[in-house]
């Protein structure tokens, strides 16, 4: 009588089984991971950032003539008066390849619209221009030869660069 109650049992939990595997089946119901996508369009124009660096000056540094000034200019605006529609910020950097012995016969002075800027590693710190109104810094840059300080019998035969970098201002 045991074996008959266990044998039904069994029977019975087949049928279970496989009448649920078959309603599954029927319904097209299934068991998975759905994946969901979302597609977003929008529109938008990019802000076009305007700098321009106008200069024309050329120095020639001799034992005679031993200072030059170089004058340029940094602004935010071009020549038909068109503003940067961005913030930027910039910094001016002086480059040189004046070898290591000979870098104390040339110092370097940069003056930004009249006064004197502290140079670090011969680059100013970030400078802004903003886009609300045309903006102009003019620079000049004195360059200084001595040839005293040189324990050297060589002279420099090199070219100074003014480089400016800049980027857009980072949002707050």
């Amino acid at each position: 009588m045991k074996k008959d109650k266990k044998e039904h049992l069994k029977q019975m939990t087949y049928i279970f089984i496989l009448s649920m595997v078959f309603i599954l089946f029927l319904t097209g119901y299934s068991i998975g991971k759905s994946i969901s996508q979302t597609t977003i369009k929008a529109k938008g124009n990019l802000a076009k950032p305007i700098i321009e660096v106008i200069s024309n000056s050329n120095l020639k540094i001799t034992d005679s003539e031993n200072e030059g000034k170089c004058n340029f200019a940094v602004r935010n605006y071009d020549e038909k008066g068109k503003i940067t529609e961005i913030n930027l910020q910039y910094t001016v950097e002086i480059k040189d390849k004046i070898d290591e012995k000979l870098k104390d016969t040339v110092t370097y002075e940069l003056y930004k619209n009249g006064e004197k800027i502290e140079l670090q590693n011969q680059t100013t710190p970030v400078i802004k221009l903003e886009n609300k109104q045309q903006q102009e810094d003019k620079y000049i840059l004195k360059v200084k030869y001595d040839k005293t300080k040189s324990t050297e019998m060589r002279d420099i035969l090199d070219t100074i660069q003014i480089q400016v970098h800049s980027e857009q201002e980072a949002n707050k």
